[in-house]
């Protein structure tokens, strides 16, 4: 990612797909489920690409940067009991179309600049990126670069299922069942640039190994503590309060540790992790900072409840930490922590140091310069569509 800011010719070549693509309204025909897909013309990577709007509420093509962000979303279209922040974990680059005010004014002054006129609600194309952890963002020079094939392809495939259910409902199968795609490849025939379709199997990636970054001082320190019998209940997930350390750089979501004696509800304690560089990062540091809550209480439970997938800690055994047994629990088993969340118990002090409003300073409807404009209710909450 170069974080230029991309140049009027690739605004005037994007905003022009975006007009085609409006027009045409593929959301029509096409679910979120039915991909499509390229190979990066700069390094080969396929992308996979899904339309949403089918029910009328939100106008989107994205596009999927990496090959686990696509099996997330065939996953989670197949899990009954779906766990929706999954989508806060993809890294995605879109093009929705959102009402004038939604627009930063340096984007409605490049259409005015560049003699687009778009009228009406969910008119106005908006390009964001979305990265795991982090906040929606304006789209640089490089993710644009990434965007415009995808939004050619959808231009020139999409009408071709538009009258064929049959083949569209074919397309849905390949991929969510035997994960084949549509895939365009882009050659040079004779000096003359065209593009290949085949249908190509994507394998799924093998799940990332996280290595928990524990000091051994702090692990041999709470390895002597007594003992107790208790059950310790524990949550890792982003907050919904995003931070910008500085002007003009993108906001991040911090991530919390949340622990929570079980028979009590008792808050016991809780730690914050910044997503940066990566949100592996958070993952990577939480048993650490799990050791840290149980220092400062000076306690060894005898087991830990995961409310969500401990291997998202780092965590293969509950011996890593001195206790007898884990558990892998969904949010619904785990009742205390449930109604700590409810009561409020826990968000965490720390927030106020740092803390930026979610509509105003950190918003895609603010100024870069963070300046805040007001938004409040219905339309402030267009601004995280992209993520349902």
């Amino acid at each position: 990612m170069n974080n230029a800011e991309p140049s009027m010719e690739q605004w005037r070549q994007a905003y022009g797909l975006a007009t085609q693509i409006r027009d045409l309204a593929p959301w029509e025909w096409m679910c979120d489920t039915d991909h499509l897909a390229f190979r990066d013309p700069e390094d080969g990577s396929p992308r996979v690409v899904a339309v949403m709007g089918r029910l009328g509420e939100h106008y989107v093509v994205t596009v999927y940067r990496r090959v686990q962000d696509v099996f997330r979303i065939i996953d989670l279209a197949r899990d009954p009991n779906p766990d929706s922040e999954v989508i806060l974990e993809t890294s995605q680059l879109q093009l929705s179309f959102e009402d004038r005010d939604f627009l930063d004014p340096a984007e409605r002054q490049v259409i005015k600049g560049l003699g687009f006129r778009f009228r009406g609600r969910q008119a106005w194309p908006c390009f964001r990126s979305y990265l795991p952890g982090q906040f929606p963002w304006f789209i640089d020079s490089d993710e644009l670069r990434q965007l415009i094939p995808a939004l050619e392809l959808v231009l020139d495939m999409a009408p071709r299922f538009k009258d064929d259910e049959q083949e569209l409902e074919r397309l849905n199968r390949l991929g969510m069942d035997d994960h084949v795609f549509l895939m365009r490849t882009r050659t040079k025939v004779s000096g003359t640039i065209e593009w290949e379709e085949s249908m190509v199997e994507i394998q799924q990636p093998a799940p990332t190994v996280i290595v928990p970054e524990m000091d051994d001082g702090l692990l041999r320190c709470v390895g002597r503590f007594p003992l107790v019998d208790d059950r310790l209940e524990l949550d890792l997930r982003s907050t919904p309060w995003p931070v910008q350390e500085q002007k003009d750089q993108r906001p991040y979501f911090p991530w919390i540790v949340l622990v929570v004696e079980s028979d009590e509800g008792i808050i016991v304690g809780h730690e914050l992790l910044t997503p940066l560089p990566t949100l592996d990062a958070v993952y990577g540091r939480a048993a650490g900072a799990l050791l840290d809550v149980l220092r400062k209480n000076e306690i060894r439970p005898a087991a830990l409840c995961f409310v969500r997938c401990a291997r998202n800690w780092g965590l293969h055994s509950p011996c890593s930490l001195g206790c007898r047994r884990s558990r892998m629990h969904s949010p619904r088993c785990c009742s205390s922590m449930t109604e700590a969340e409810n009561r409020g118990e826990s968000l965490p002090p720390e927030r106020q140091a740092r803390r930026l409003s979610l509509w105003d300073r950190c918003s895609p409807h603010a100024g870069r310069d963070g300046s805040t404009r007001g938004v409040v209710g219905d339309e402030a909450g267009s601004a995280t569509r992209g993520w349902t």
